[in-house]
């Protein structure tokens, strides 16, 4: 026992001390880094903040004075680049109707325009001879002496009713042919364009004939015609054919390209003249007020001349500029393509806002130009409500990092420097750690192992010397069992050379002094030599060993003794783990270029966690612990250095409590000579 000197600590309690120290230094370097750290970045970030509030600022007087711009020249509408974008209308709204420009810019109208039908008295006779006496014959030729007719809608609706009469004679043919004139009459019928009623009657025919390649074609052809605006339709009669038409093509009705947008943006303006008219004024909301809401969100206030509103309809924003003069209001509808071009480019690509992040969007409706802010992004918003713009203005940095270069400069020499001797610290903890633990497994391994080769050794002594004594102390033993207790004490005797000459070959292999003499070997011959040798010395004699080796012969190159040696210690490994079973299995497998010799047993088998360890110097299995089995702890890894040595591998299959299988695999003979376990090492392929 080690005298130990008064004061002094013990190791454990020493690194534990010095642990302590190191880690209330270094948390208390972080701790002042960190609020060091923490006021800088709010000083930056208060900075920033008071650059995004100029910046925003900036944004919201150059987006005023583009509006500005646009709101000047409502007092003059014609003026040609106003009208002549294809994503902008000018609307005129008075008491007697409702003028855009350019026209057929939109599919659809508030209302449609006055229709002047023919009379229905001048098509009587032809009805009668149809529904009263059908006789569709005197009816056809009626109504074909007023297709004639110079007056267009006199003769539209001489057209639709020849080609119903047409189609109940049983002449679809002939009906298809008028209501391909009739869609291209400039008449009415009921108040709808006769073409759109001659083109939809058409579909409608052929759909019923069946015809569907011809239905397909002229129903493409009504589709393009509804989307060019070339009829003035209502919202209700555009939807209405072109659903027809989307369902005759077995199509969705087509995305909105951003005109369909335009045309709800002028219904709404139409709506709000109707709704708010006060005698002959037209009283608009003032922007930023909430009142009722109506079902666009919408809401009515108090009389105002100019207005501004941001609306979306099927997503697509569209911004609304008006001037209310009179009993006529002027307003200017733009869809995004022109909002971007004309009022949010020229201002976001200005030098003045190349550091910061300009996002427009409508009030509760989603974004309409650049990106909205990234969560948790420092961001400066302007609302529609206090800069009576139509639309809410967010404004961050564009570049955080960039806009922190030099907080970030200082920031990470302290963080470098708070690393380095946070690292160091850890480091010289973990290997003090490392260290330790390494003295402490060692010497366990250590301890376990002298008690393990004390215990391997005790019982062949054992035995030789209580047979030793019955042969000293009789002389007249009869001769048979004499020749018994002699087999016995070479039995004990063999054993413990064996124990001897493990001892030293895995001093020789660790070293690596161990030379292995190879020579053409049969590998089934060697195997059923081990396995019998084995039976008779083993000490397994309540044990069933079962071989199988193939009929010809498995030619190898290797050391036989090593070999044997090997393949001794994985029975004796079967032997000593199989627990209940008395079975152990051994088999030689040749696969071509490999050779595979498998010792199976059927007992307490190895965790998946230990199957690595277990071919280490010492390491046993936590099996062998609980079941009570002695062993030295080197068996394992002298077969791993001598199947290392052949240019072989090791390897095992094992579950718990279903056994293992151990398995050698050797490259098939070669021709070799005197091999070294220092100087040569053999490569085998992946099988």
């Amino acid at each position: 026992m080690v005298a130990r000197r008064p004061g002094w600590l013990p190791p454990g309690r020493t690194v534990v001390l010095f642990v302590a120290v190191a880690a209330v230094s270094v948390v208390a370097l972080i701790w002042m880094g960190a609020r060091l750290l923490t006021q800088e970045r709010a000083l930056e970030a208060q900075r920033l903040q008071e650059r995004r509030e100029a910046a925003a600022d900036r944004v919201v007087a150059a987006l005023e004075q583009v509006l500005l711009a646009e709101e000047r020249r409502l007092a003059n509408p014609g003026v040609p680049d106003l009208a002549a974008s294809d994503d902008l209308l000018v609307i005129v709204a008075g008491l007697t109707g409702i003028k855009v420009r350019p026209e057929k810019a939109i599919p659809f109208y508030p209302v449609m325009p006055a229709a002047r039908d023919a009379p229905s008295e001048l098509y009587s006779p032809a009805e009668r001879l149809e529904f009263i006496e059908r006789d569709h014959t005197r009816a056809i030729a009626v109504l074909r002496s007023q297709t004639a007719s110079p007056d267009p809608s006199v003769r539209a609706g001489a057209r639709l009713r020849l080609a119903r009469n047409l189609r109940k004679a049983g002449r679809p043919d002939e009906a298809l042919e008028v209501f391909a004139d009739l869609s291209e009459d400039t008449g009415t019928v009921s108040g709808l364009p006769a073409g759109l009623v001659g083109r939809s009657a058409r579909c409608l025919l052929l759909e019923e004939l069946g015809r569907r390649d011809e239905l397909r074609r002229e129903a493409g052809e009504l589709r393009e015609a509804l989307a060019s605006g070339k009829w003035t339709l209502d919202r209700d009669a555009y939807l209405h054919y072109a659903g027809q038409a989307a369902r005759w093509l077995n199509q969705k009705p087509p995305a909105d390209d951003g005109r369909q947008a335009l045309a709800e943006a002028v219904c709404w303006l139409w709506e709000n003249v109707r709704a708010t008219r006060k005698g002959d004024t037209f009283l608009f909301e003032r922007p930023g007020e909430e009142k009722a809401e109506d079902k666009e969100g919408v809401t009515s206030s108090q009389a105002d001349s100019m207005g501004r509103r941001s609306l979306r309809f099927q997503g697509t924003p569209v911004t609304v500029l008006w001037r209310a003069s009179g009993d006529e209001v002027t307003a200017l509808v733009a869809g995004p393509r022109y909002q971007q071009r004309r009022w949010f480019d020229p201002v976001v690509t200005a030098s003045d806002f190349s550091s910061v992040r300009i996002g427009v969007s409508d009030r509760g409706s989603g974004p309409i130009f650049g990106t909205p802010p990234a969560a948790g992004l420092p961001t400066t918003l302007r609302s529609a409500t206090a800069t009576a713009l139509p639309w809410d203005i967010s404004v961050a940095t564009a570049d955080p990092d960039s806009a922190l270069s030099g907080f970030a400069q200082r920031r990470r020499f302290m963080i470098f420097g708070l690393a380095l001797v946070v690292l160091f610290v850890i480091a010289a903890s973990y290997f003090a750690g490392r260290a330790v633990s390494r003295e402490l497994a060692a010497a366990t391994l250590q301890t376990d192992f002298v008690s393990a080769v004390s215990h391997e050794f005790r019982t062949p002594l054992t035995s030789m010397k209580q047979f030793t004594e019955m042969l000293v102390e009789d002389d007249d033993l009869p001769p048979e069992e004499r020749r018994a207790y002699y087999r016995a004490q070479d039995r004990a005797t063999r054993r413990l050379s064996r124990l001897v000459e493990s001892l030293l070959d895995f001093g020789r292999m660790e070293a690596g002094a161990r030379p292995y003499r190879l020579e053409g070997l049969d590998a089934g011959e060697l195997v059923k030599t081990v396995v019998e040798e084995f039976r008779q010395e083993g000490g397994c004699n309540s044990f069933s060993i079962e071989c199988a080796v193939p009929e010809g012969a498995v030619p190898i190159d290797g050391d036989r003794e090593a070999l044997a040696q090997a393949l001794w210690n994985l029975l004796d490994n079967a032997v000593k783990y199989s627990g209940d079973s008395r079975t152990v299995g051994v088999e030689v497998d040749d696969g071509g270029k490999l050779v595979a010799i498998r010792v199976r047993d059927q007992g307490l088998g190895i965790t998946p966690a230990e199957r690595r360890r277990i071919f280490e110097k010492f390491a046993r299995g936590s099996s062998a612990a609980a079941a009570g089995v002695k062993g030295t702890g080197i068996g394992l890894a002298m077969v791993r250095h001598i199947v290392d040595a052949h240019g072989g591998r090791v390897k095992v299959e094992s579950q718990p409590g279903d056994g293992s299988t151990f398995t050698i695999e050797l490259p098939k003979s070669r021709g070799r000579g005197l091999l070294s376990a220092r100087d040569q090492r053999a490569t085998i392929p992946d099988p």
